[in-house]
Formats: structure tokens, sequence, C-alpha cells
């Protein structure tokens, strides 16, 4: 059949020389990064499209090209219905809303492939892929396990859309929460993740505390006007849920970010009751007036472990020193030794 004599076609061909080449792409990327099975889904049903566009025209297979559209519609459907859920979920803050272009992608898919390049680019150390990667992709095993399907902040941030005003936030409820306690975390570059938010909410679970994790945009610059607006807003927010005691958190740039804000007031009726700082603090912060765990990696070259050792020693009894044989990664490739440790200083500290 001539595909001259058919527009629509001719149309559709074109198109398939964009979309083969992306789909393809995507197919082995999700063979090198171990994709989820979302994942696989859109990629292998982008393969099938691009197909059935590329030989429409000679009417050889005109029906792959419904049955590749049609995976690709039913991933997204599913993900869209079934990625939240009654004890995780992300929330646009403080207004209430969602933003569901959260659900569309597993955010498994996204980290380990940005994960992959910014190795390759040489942009993190070449000496902690070997057990930062694994253990990256243990944890999402993990999550998901436990989990099923979750939404993702990471593609707002990505995207651009994280201000003061509207932002997105993972918000972890244990089985019997507190009524009046919560943690509240702080990511670090690159954006929020909610694998990094579920490993603390693991250790939150011993004082029953919700976990709450908000998003203020890649570079995790916490310490900006927009950062410190942010968390301002978190905390009204969780002030109007009856939350009464916060303890702050941080990982990397986030752990920075909340240093530099522990002195800053609380609303009315509300107590900070102590930081945990994750790979990472600030020498020129404003010493905090509140006990402080320092968790940090031996080995880390990203944030030093002696700038945190430094303000450790400068704070006294203040501070609970927790160290392990690993680089910046250490909350992922030491996980369950550094939710040991945040679990036992939560429950002193809030027994008192």
């Amino acid at each position: 059949m001539n595909a001259s004599r058919h527009p629509r076609a001719t149309v559709a061909f074109v198109l398939g020389l964009f979309v083969a080449p992306v789909a393809f792409t995507l197919l082995v990327l999700a063979a090198c990064v171990g994709a989820s099975a979302s994942g696989w889904g859109y990629a292998v049903g982008g393969a099938v499209l691009s197909l059935g566009l590329l030989t429409k025209p000679w009417r050889r297979r005109a029906g792959l090209t419904r049955v590749g559209a049609g995976l690709v519609v039913a991933v997204a459907a599913v993900r869209l219905a079934a990625a939240d859920g009654p004890r995780m979920h992300t929330e646009r803050l403080p207004a209430p809303g969602t933003r569901y272009l959260n659900r569309l992608v597993d955010e498994r898919d996204g980290t380990l492939l940005m994960a992959h390049v910014l190795w390759r680019a040489r942009r993190l150390p070449a000496s902690e892929e070997a057990r930062a990667l694994p253990a990256l992709e243990s944890a999402f095993d993990r999550l998901a396990k436990e989990e099923g399907m979750v939404a993702t902040p990471a593609i707002a941030t990505w995207l651009g859309l994280q201000s003061p005003e509207s932002f997105d936030t993972v918000v972890i409820t244990p089985q019997n929460p507190s009524p009046d306690t919560a943690v509240v975390m702080l990511h670090g570059f690159a954006g929020n993740f909610a694998v990094y938010c579920w490993q603390m909410a693991r250790a939150a679970r011993a004082i029953s505390a919700r976990t709450v994790c908000p998003s203020v945009g890649p570079k995790g610059d916490w310490w900006s006007a927009d950062g410190a607006r942010t968390l301002e807003h978190t905390l009204v927010w969780l002030k109007g849920q009856g939350i009464r005691r916060v303890y702050l958190a941080g990982l990397s740039n986030g752990a920075v970010g909340a240093h530099v804000l522990a002195r800053r007031p609380m609303p009315p009726g509300m107590e900070l009751r102590g930081l945990v700082l994750l790979s990472g603090a600030e020498s020129r912060a404003p010493a905090p007036s509140v006990p402080v765990l320092f968790v940090q990696g031996t080995r880390d070259t990203m944030m030093p472990a002696r700038i945190a050792r430094a303000v450790a020693a400068s704070l006294g009894r203040r501070a609970t020193w927790f160290e392990v044989d690993s680089g910046h990664f250490a909350f992922l490739d030491h996980h369950a030794a550094c939710e040991a440790a945040i679990t036992a200083w939560l429950r002193e500290r809030d027994s008192l």
C-alpha cells in the first residue's frame, strides 16, 4: 500500500521515527538500572507503540499502536489510582491539594538513573559507587515491599514547581500515632526523595511520631529565604494538626539547613525537642539550644566528619555522636545501624 496516499499513516510513520529512539533508549536504561514494574511497563509500551507507528503505513501491524498506547495508559492509570496510601502519602502544602504527576513515575527509576549519570559524570565520589548504588536499590526494594506503590515529590521538584506557597510534602503516619509529636526531615541536594523519608519514619515509629518531609527545591538550600519560609509553613500546618512537640532532622544539605534554622523561633505553643543531623553540619551556625544527634560516615568526603565532630565537641553534653565506617551515603549503606541509633536517641529524648 502506498504510504503517500494516506497522509495519516505518513504522519504516524514520521512520529514513529521520533518515538522509536526514545522508546528503545528507555528499554536499555530500564535493563541497566533495574527498573520498577511500572518503569518496564512504560518502556515496553513505548517500544510496542513505536513499532506500530513505524509499520502502520503498510498496514502490517496496525494493532501494535493500540496495544502499545494502551499499555502506557494502563500503567499511568494504575499509578494514578494506587500510588498513595493511608500511611505514606504526598500532599501539597500549605493549602491542601495533590499533584497527581508525582504518582506517574516510580521514584526508583528516576533516582537510580540519576545516580548512574552523576557517578559516570564524576559528580559523586567514585569510591562510594560500589556500596551506595546496591544500597539504594535495596532501599527501594524494602520500601516497595512495605508500602507498595508510592508517590514521589522528586518529579515536581525537578520540574521547578516547589515554592513556599506550594510545596510537596511526604507525610508518613504510624499505625497508632502520637497526637502531638512529629519528626520533620529536611532533604538534601537533588531534591526530596520518599525513600529517605520512609527510612527516617522507621526510626520515628519508636516514639509513634509522624514523619513529615517538605520540599524546597533541587539544591536543598534550606538556609535560603525560601527554605526558611517552607519550614515555617510546615510547622504552622503541623500545629493545625495538633502537633506540639517537634524533632527537626536533616540529611546532607538538609542537615546543614536544620542546623542553621534550629535557633529560629517556633510557632507559639510548639516546642523543638532536638535535632538529628545526618551526614552534615554547619560550623558557622549558632549553637542549638536543644540536644543534637550526629550521624556521620567516617570516610565522608562531601560533608567531612571532622566538621560535624568539631561542632559536636563544642556542644558538650548536648551532643550525641554516632559514627559508622562509611562515606556520605551512610544512611543508605548502613541503614540498620543508623536507624537503630536514631531510634535509641528518640526514645531516650522523648522519655524526658
